[in-house]
């Protein structure tokens, strides 16, 4: 990320790593550091810097996507010729990771433009146990409201996933 990629994404048991890299003029750096946070069993928001490079990390767990009304491997289920089987798993996870990929890209350019309302959804949804004092677990300032690039922020925050 520091280099080399600007967007990225890994999975280990529905536990998602999505990164995002980009430049990032200091007084902007200092902004988004602010909604940089661990929360509920470790996911959150990490935000690093090289030179005037940021790479902001985000932990998370994210429900099942796609353009199917039910889960990918049900569909595999049904599938009884085993090379149609793997030919329709492929082509399933080949259209969700592109999916996932195009909407880190969109992400990319909002927190670029300065507009970090998808590092606060993430905030509202591990910031901090219900039971727990707000002292203890300080809040990010809730970013200004835009009239563009609420469906970016939608889908996003219709994507994670409790824990």
């Amino acid at each position: 990320m520091r280099n080399y990629y600007d967007v990225m994404y890994s999975e280990s048991y529905d536990w998602w790593y999505l990164a995002l890299a980009f430049p990032l003029p200091p007084q902007q750096q200092k902004e988004i550091v602010k909604y940089s946070f661990e929360g509920i069993e470790d996911m959150g928001v990490d935000v690093s810097f090289c030179g005037k490079r940021a790479i902001v990390s985000i932990y998370c767990r994210l429900i099942p996507f796609g353009p199917y009304d039910h889960e990918p491997w049900e569909l595999l289920a049904e599938e009884d010729d085993k090379d149609n089987h793997n030919a329709l798993e492929d082509d399933l996870v080949a259209e969700i990771k592109d999916s996932l990929l195009l909407l880190l890209v969109k992400m990319r350019r909002q927190l670029m433009e300065g507009d970090y309302r998808t590092l606060y959804e993430v905030w509202k949804k591990y910031g901090y146990p219900e039971d727990a004092e707000e002292e203890e677990w300080p809040k990010p300032p809730v970013p200004e409201e835009k009239k563009t690039g609420k469906e970016v922020i939608a889908d996003f925050a219709g994507m994670l996933d409790s824990i």
